[in-house]
């Protein structure tokens, strides 16, 4: 049992290390996803190392007690990014008043590879979103979801198969929307600005850029992340050169919440976390829940306010879909860029490795894309 634990804690030391190294590889950045998987087995550790050493020795050793302190700091560093999406910890985004005129905005990645599709229109129309943003919407998703598309009035859609496809529906008025390559000429993002009944407006952007640890085309290379964090980084540059409007950046980032690349996302462009205060939302793998994590988001700029935050379930798909039930209170709030550091730094090393691994692999996008 002494080895056993050793072996565990060791591990569990390793992965929480990884991904402090700087580098885009799959098999690194992958152990982003599983903090609290990680924290929960640290606990386990933790109860068997503990309870082995007060049965082996009669007197403490300096050996148990390195071993013990050593877990007992990595499982504060790996809860340190979960506590922050606990109801405890102070909201980054208010709660609406009664007095505000809320709209729901449901993101919802239907799953190229669902098998279940014939109850998702009806799970869609009862959540009565003004605005929905459709993930992995390619053809046969276009068919399925013709009825409820009429209920719609305004469309911007990039339908692409793959599970590359995106699209936006709205009711509120859709002023301008365009499909933008940002990085790879395989991966559209849709970028709109919607007006309010008030007159108000704000820009929405919905991402869903390339997941680290995908099988290449040919099936026998992964993807690492850097064409992912180059996206989501020159995303954030966009945002901040624009800091005197108002925001909403939704959709699957093949991110988690605290990794580095999302947090400097949102240091860089300004952006609040509506869960921070609220909820972990795990949202992916819908099916095994002690596995989810939370990468489907929902990000918005100050003046904002969220009346309700939950998932939905999107029946077939591998993702719950994310319920935002928002209200813009100010659109003239903008957004605060708070760089740190070498943040900036950091920032043109990603877009430079993404833009470098999107010409290797040949998938470029143009460079008008941003």
């Amino acid at each position: 049992m002494l080895y056993a634990t050793r072996i565990l804690g060791a591990f569990l030391l390793l992965v929480t290390l990884l991904p402090l190294i700087s580098t885009g590889k799959w098999f690194v950045r992958w152990w982003d996803f599983p903090r609290l998987q990680i924290a929960c087995l640290l606990l386990i550790a933790l109860f068997f190392a503990g309870s082995v050493y007060l049965q082996k020795h009669s007197t403490t050793r300096p050996e148990s007690i390195a071993w013990l302190v050593l877990l007992t700091a990595t499982l504060l560093w790996q809860g340190s990014h979960i506590i922050q999406f606990m109801p405890l910890w102070p909201k980054e985004v208010p709660i609406a008043k009664d007095s505000d005129s809320p709209f729901t905005l449901m993101v919802a990645n239907l799953d190229k590879d669902n098998p279940d599709r014939a109850p998702v229109t009806d799970q869609i129309r009862a959540e009565q979103a003004e605005v929905l943003l459709l993930i992995e919407y390619d053809q046969a998703w276009a068919q399925e979801l013709a009825d409820l598309r009429t209920e719609f009035r305004y469309h911007h859609e990039a339908i692409k198969s793959d599970g590359l496809g995106i699209a936006l529906w709205s009711t509120i008025p859709m002023v301008e929307a365009q499909t933008r390559f940002t990085i790879s000429e395989r991966r559209p993002s849709i970028w709109a600005r919607l007006q309010l009944q008030s007159g108000a407006s704000f820009n929405l952007v919905g991402l869903h850029p390339t997941p680290p640890g995908l099988l290449d085309a040919t099936g026998g290379q992964r993807r690492d992340s850097r064409v992912r964090d180059a996206e989501l980084i020159l995303t954030a540059k966009e945002i901040a050169k624009r800091n005197d409007e108002s925001w909403c950046v939704a959709g699957d980032f093949n991110d988690v919440a605290w990794s580095h690349t999302t947090r400097l996302f949102k240091r860089i462009s300004g952006v609040k976390d509506p869960r921070f205060g609220r909820s972990f939302m795990g949202t992916y793998i819908a099916q095994y829940p002690p596995l989810r994590c939370p990468i489907d988001h929902v990000f918005l700029s100050n003046g904002f306010s969220v009346a309700e935050l939950s998932r939905a379930t999107i029946g077939g798909s591998d993702h719950f879909a994310v319920i935002a039930r928002i209200a813009l209170e100010n659109s003239q709030s903008g957004t605060d860029p708070e760089p740190q550091g070498n943040d900036q730094k950091d920032a043109q090393q990603i877009i430079e490795q993404g833009e470098q691994d999107a010409q290797d692999r040949d998938i470029a996008s143009p460079p008008t894309g941003i």
